[in-house]
């Protein structure tokens, strides 16, 4: 990572500010709220997958079941 000033207008005027890699801090926050978005939908993505997932393991649990009962009483 490389620290350098760049200059930047702010309220009309020429400042020098800080980068790191070219981005400042207020590039840097967006970038981070940002990755926090995606991650949220990800997490969001994620639970849905998994709420899927545990609809077919109970289908597939009640299916067993019912074989099961059919096998011991002849269903």
């Amino acid at each position: 990572m490389k620290v350098s000033e760049k200059p930047q207008i702010i309220s009309g005027m020429e400042h020098m500010v800080t980068t790191v890699d070219g981005l400042d801090r207020v590039e840097i926050n967006n970038k981070l709220h940002h990755l926090g978005d995606q991650l949220m939908k990800l997490k969001m993505e994620q639970n849905h997958l998994i709420q899927m997932r545990n609809m077919i393991d109970r289908q597939n649990e009640m299916s067993e079941m019912n074989d099961l009962f059919d096998e011991m009483f002849g269903g």
